[in-house]
């Protein structure tokens, strides 16, 4: 097998590895989450290079949104410089990560071709469920009674998570100047991102649980650097998260009363109910995900 790597791809690999390394050395914890999250950025731009848009559009989730609103709560919390590394920790930490890479790639190579009959099923019938990605008519057409009893668990969770915290999580907090700076730049891209797996989920790999993810990332990171009217907390947030299960429920009751059965789409206007409903389910995943970790948060010092 030849293996043809271009300037762009060049630069782009030298790119991550620079990246990698700065995270992990530089001093300065605000320096660090900015060279992390830009490694995320290129890490998804390299891996839709090499024709994976699947973990691409994963790093790009959990790389950019997810992992950098832990790290912005990092930063928000008020708490002492992490002590210098040590060479030993340093040491067990790579040879540990050695290990896992060479398992993992072992597992990899052990893996067989996909077999059955499922996908050759999906293929016969996504014509007419209104997606043209397999996952996406999947989740939202083919097997959407599964959708629709994972929502309700996220909207579970999301209270039974509220209902044990102390509420402190309530509170508007007071950021930095270096944190509205994150803010400023990621929320933007956060959002936008957000959007596009959204859109994109009916063609490619996307849809309302990556769009979600985005979207609560995108209010922890605006909670925790003080931005105004983000708050996930009150009656509106409330009405938020049990918005998406709600719409799924008037969707099924809908198509039993008036359609062909419970969560049957007519072909002549699939694609726009399951645009609709992915919409919904985005903002009510985001704000639940958002919730879920504000309510579980504690101020340094604060008991457990």
């Amino acid at each position: 097998m030849s293996l043809e790597i271009g300037v762009f791809d060049g630069l782009l690999l030298a790119g991550v590895v620079l990246s990698a390394v700065v995270a992990v050395l530089v001093p300065r914890r605000t320096s660090a989450v900015a060279v992390f999250l830009v490694f995320g950025l290129l890490l998804a731009l390299l891996w839709a290079r090499l024709d994976a848009p699947d973990i691409a559009l994963a790093e790009a989730v959990l790389g950019g949104g997810v992992t950098g609103a832990l790290l912005v709560d990092a930063l928000a919390s008020k708490q002492a410089e992490v002590p210098r590394r040590r060479s030993w920790a340093l040491a067990t930490g790579i040879i540990a990560g050695i290990i896992a890479f060479l398992g993992m790639g072992w597992v990899v190579s052990r893996l067989s071709e996909p077999s059955g009959q499922l996908p050759l099923l999906v293929d016969d019938h996504i014509g007419g469920s209104g997606a043209e990605h397999p996952v996406t008519a999947v989740l939202l057409n083919f097997r959407s009674f599964d959708t629709l009893l994972e929502i309700a668990v996220v909207m579970t969770a999301v209270f039974a998570a509220t209902a044990v915290s102390d509420r402190s999580w309530t509170r508007t907090l007071s950021a930095s100047g270096e944190l509205r700076i994150i803010a400023v730049v990621l929320l933007p891209v956060v959002s936008l991102l957000a959007v596009w797996m959204l859109v994109a989920g009916t063609t490619r790999p996307g849809g309302a649980f990556q769009a979600g993810a985005m979207v609560g990332a995108g209010l922890v990171i605006a909670h925790l650097t003080g931005t105004r009217r983000t708050s996930t907390r009150g009656p509106w947030g409330d009405a938020l998260i049990v918005l998406g299960l709600v719409v799924f429920i008037l969707l099924a009751f809908s198509t039993a009363v008036g359609g062909a059965g419970w969560l049957v789409l007519g072909e002549s206007w699939a694609s726009t109910a399951i645009l609709a409903v992915e919409a919904v389910l985005a903002v009510s995943i985001g704000v639940g995900l958002a919730r879920i970790f504000l309510a579980n948060r504690r101020e340094p010092g604060e008991a457990r």
